[in-house]
């Protein structure tokens, strides 16, 4: 576990409670310890905490009386009961309590750090859900407000996570990439209507407007909690361009993050084969003879190379959202596209 959590013993035992603060604090964890019913509720309400370690009886007070109280305002705590010897809760009890598990105290005190770390790894993943939900959603009313595509915000957090996977990113990567993705154009709240709706080119005052959204949009992720850095990167680098001639730092080459630069080729791509209200849609293979002919000027361009042969290959076609507009080229059109650098 790389992630320091809040841990509530609550044990009337003072030497069992103080054995499994000593070694839970080891590995890096907050410790909070309870003798009461009466504590346990009230640590759990002044503060998150993440993992509760409820013996079944504690200051005269059954766990499972403890765990009902707890669970009418906190849903996502991990709970773990301590049993006596010889016995084990009911499978009902552990259902209608959400308790992924239980230690016997007469069985040895590893399988209770196993459950321990089993019971960290669910809440983190449960955090995790609830964190992109909360992405995703922010990043639909985005592209609400932009008048993009439906299904654009979709369709690049999949272009731009398969493509990661192409690279050989690992998870933690792709996760920073699905949630830069989600939220890249969230400085656009603070472009005016006249700007982001204008059916016409812009004028270069508007465009000068227009390009804080990058800037802006990284100003305000970074006040949201649990975003990674690397999404922060995202946001505000995925127009920056591989010569240099991008925004809004005028990065060039490996000096842009790379997810920024995995994830302006899905961008672009996607606003390409997209209608807006100043264009008409491109064919699926005139934009990736587009995308192809900025190698090594607006892109990256081993990243390119790596788009090239996924859409080639089909390999976007089974994302959600992808459709017909994903459709690889002819052999014929393939043949024309290779030659193209």
């Amino acid at each position: 576990m790389d992630t320091s959590y809040t841990i509530l013993v609550a044990n009337d035992d003072a030497i069992v409670a103080e054995l499994l603060v000593d070694v839970l604090t080891h590995e890096g964890h907050h410790l909070l310890a309870a003798t009461t019913s009466k504590e346990v509720v009230t640590l759990c309400r002044q503060q998150p905490v993440h993992l509760l370690i409820l013996d079944d009886m504690v200051g005269g007070t059954t766990g499972e009386k403890i765990a009902r109280t707890v669970r009418t305002f906190d849903q996502d705590a991990q709970i773990i009961i301590q049993s006596a010897p010889g016995q084990q809760p009911s499978r009902q009890l552990l259902h209608d309590l959400t308790i992924l598990g239980y230690h016997n105290k007469d069985e040895k005190l590893t399988k209770l750090l196993l459950w321990v770390d089993i019971a960290l790894r669910n809440y983190e993943q449960i955090q995790r859900r609830a964190l992109e939900s909360s992405f995703m959603a922010l990043g639909l009313a985005l592209e609400a407000r932009d008048l993009e595509t439906a299904g654009h915000t979709n369709r690049v957090v999949n272009m731009a996570v398969r493509l990661g996977q192409q690279l050989g990113l690992d998870n933690v990567s792709l996760e920073a990439l699905r949630q830069g993705a989600f939220l890249h154009d969230l400085g656009k709240l603070c472009i005016p209507d006249a700007v982001l709706h204008k059916p016409a080119r812009l004028d270069q005052s508007e465009w000068e407007i227009m390009k804080t959204h990058a800037r802006r949009g990284y100003e305000l992720a970074a006040t949201l909690p649990s975003i990674r850095p690397e999404a922060l990167d995202v946001i505000q680098y995925h127009h920056e361009h591989w010569d240099g001639y991008g925004y809004p730092a005028q990065l060039d080459g490996p000096k842009i993050p790379l997810l920024a630069r995995i994830f302006a080729i899905c961008d672009v791509y996607d606003a390409l084969i997209s209608p807006r209200t100043y264009k008409p849609a491109w064919t699926p293979i005139d934009a990736i003879q587009e995308v192809q002919q900025k190698r090594s000027s607006h892109f990256d361009p081993l990243v390119v190379d790596q788009f090239v042969e996924l859409w080639r290959t089909a390999a976007f076609d089974d994302l959600q959202g992808t459709g017909a507009w994903m459709t690889p080229a002819t052999p014929k059109e393939w043949n024309m596209l290779a030659h193209v650098n």
